[in-house]
């Protein structure tokens, strides 16, 4: 990636329904450089998809919690895709990493209600491989970085 790349992806995280003429305009390329560029970032897998901002709270999922994941497993990624798997009406999963530190994983999940909530906390625990959960709910946002806010400039992280 060059530093249009960077300017044009910095345009796609600030407004992904951007026109590839609008785009040229601001980067000053033409729209069909603009085509060629994003066409062969998305190849690359380096553009991997196009999403909306939600108001989670207005389609029904108002409650957000983190769950801290122990396995007792050397390599936890068969128990993170198991983790992943658990589907239930009313939780949508956000992001499940690997992390280091005392906790094998770290699962961020949107829910319908608390008692959803509790219901995603015993399948997980559920899954072999795992050993122990702690779980904490988010009282409110006071920052959320998301494709779209000015701070994920790819040009000021360079």
């Amino acid at each position: 990636m060059d530093e249009m790349d960077r300017k044009i992806m910095d345009l796609l995280l600030d407004n992904g329904r951007l026109s590839h003429e609008q785009i040229g305009k601001e980067v000053h390329l033409s729209r069909p450089a603009v085509f060629e560029r994003i066409k062969r970032m998305e190849a690359k897998g380096v553009i991997r998809g196009y999403g909306a901002r939600i108001s989670w709270e207005d389609v029904g999922f108002p409650l957000t919690a983190f769950i801290w994941i122990r396995t007792n497993t050397v390599n936890c990624n068969e128990v993170g895709q198991q983790i992943a798997a658990v589907k239930l009406e009313g939780a949508l999963l956000e992001s499940l990493y690997r992390v280091t530190g005392d906790w094998c994983m770290f699962a961020k999940y949107r829910l319908s209600s608390p008692s959803i909530l509790q219901q995603v906390i015993d399948l997980v625990r559920q899954v072999p491989g795992v050993q122990n959960t702690t779980t904490t709910i988010a009282l409110s946002s006071i920052e959320e970085t998301e494709a779209g806010d000015n701070q994920a400039c790819l040009l000021k992280n360079k």
